[in-house]
């Protein structure tokens, strides 16, 4: 009885130590004590021959233990200028859109060319720069397969993959994105009794995400000259829809989708926008609390953010 009794004793007090050796685990720690950190300008402009408009967002980095709000973080008042070397261009500010804009009618980005970015608020300064990518690379083949997935909706996906040349002898890296151009049917608004579908079309994007293995940004690292193959992209085609009318009247949309076209793009890109955006998927995916956080690459001197550009290779297929 004297040794069940020391037992429980002893059991009593480890639980105790462990209550209070956790608790000390909690310190607090006074704000005069806590790391030092100043807000820097954040820069993101990425830009091409193909776009119509040059865009540049300006914002300021959230203090370490500040409130993180994206409205509050953007600055509308910066002097942002663009230039090639020879030419320099004001980017003014866009108000609707909560950007910088320059249409490439005032400001045009070629091949070849160095560009410089600075932006200031009068307080602080930064700039970056990038080269815009000689050479366009389009798709020169590519497979499109639809399936029924397997979850309990029974949905349609359709998949795309496409093959593009590498350019030999230099060193490329590549992103790919494309877009289909739907027509299908829908409920047309109308009162229960002249209840009918119409037929529309719609433009989608093709998801990426969903890929296993690979993902749509590339490098040519040890690949040089060879043919690259896109991951598969995916895209959930309109489902079967039914509307109850009432009185036990069922009405069923079938969509009936029909491909009207594929627009392929594969991106020859600088090495800025490669990293860049490797490194922010990097972050993304660091959902391990015990792996060190990924540090998110940046080329704004004085800053944050990215610089960059790209070239792009457009191959659209139109169905019959």
């Amino acid at each position: 009885m004297a040794m069940k009794m020391n037992i429980r004793i002893l059991l009593i007090c480890i639980s105790c130590f462990g209550m209070g050796a956790c608790e000390s685990l909690v310190t607090e720690i006074d704000d005069a004590d806590l790391p030092k950190t100043e807000s820097r300008l954040v820069v993101q402009s990425f830009i091409s021959p193909e776009n119509q408009k040059t865009l540049v967002v300006v914002s300021q980095s959230a203090p370490l233990f500040g409130q993180d709000i994206p409205e509050a973080l953007l600055i509308s008042n910066a002097l942002v200028t663009i230039s090639n070397g020879s030419q320099e261009a004001v980017v003014p500010y866009d108000s609707v859109n909560m950007l910088y804009a320059i249409d490439k009618s005032r400001f045009p980005i070629e091949a070849g060319k160095k560009y410089t970015i600075t932006a200031s608020d009068g307080k602080r300064s930064v700039n970056a720069f990038c080269t815009v990518p000689i050479k366009i690379v389009s798709a020169k083949s590519f497979e499109i397969d639809t399936t029924l997935s397997s979850n309990f909706s029974n949905d349609t996906l359709l998949t795309l993959k496409m093959q593009w040349d590498d350019i030999p002898g230099e060193r490329n890296f590549y992103r790919v994105r494309a877009f289909i151009d739907l027509e299908y049917s829908v409920p047309d608004d109308t009162n229960p009794a002249e209840f009918k579908e119409r037929r529309v079309r719609s433009r989608f994007n093709v998801n990426w995400e969903e890929t296993i293995g690979r993902d749509n940004f590339q490098s040519d690292a040890s690949l040089d000259g060879t043919v690259f193959t896109s991951p598969r992209g995916t895209l959930r085609l309109p489902g079967i829809t039914a509307y109850d009318l009432g009185n036990g009247n069922v009405f069923t949309v079938y969509p009936k989708s029909k491909i009207v076209s594929v627009t392929m793009e594969v991106f020859n890109t600088d090495e800025v926008y490669y990293r860049y955006h490797k490194s922010l998927d990097n972050a993304r995916n660091s959902d391990n609390p015990f792996v060190e956080p990924s540090l998110v690459f940046t080329n704004i001197n004085g800053g944050l953010g990215c610089f960059a550009a790209y070239h792009i290779g457009q191959l659209v297929y139109r169905a019959e």
